[in-house]
C-alpha cells in the first residue's frame, strides 16, 4: 500500500499529498490509541500482580 502511494507520486500529486495527509493522522491517531491502551494493560497488570502477591503473602 506504501510503495503504491511512492509509485504514483508522478501521476497525482495533488490528489497523493490530499491522501498522503489522511494517511498521516490516521496513522498518528491509531499510535495514539495503541500507546494508551498500552498503558492501560500495563497498569492493569501491575495493579493485578500487586493484589495476587498480597493475596498470597496473607495465606
Amino acid at each position: 500500500m506504501f510503495m503504491d502511494n511512492i509509485n504514483n507520486i508522478d501521476k497525482n500529486s495533488n490528489d497523493y499529498e490530499a491522501r498522503w495527509g489522511f494517511y498521516l493522522k490516521s496513522e498518528i491517531l491509531n499510535g495514539r490509541v495503541a500507546m494508551v491502551a498500552l498503558i492501560l494493560i500495563l497498569v492493569i497488570e501491575v495493579i493485578t500482580k500487586q493484589t495476587l502477591f498480597n493475596l498470597m503473602s496473607f495465606f
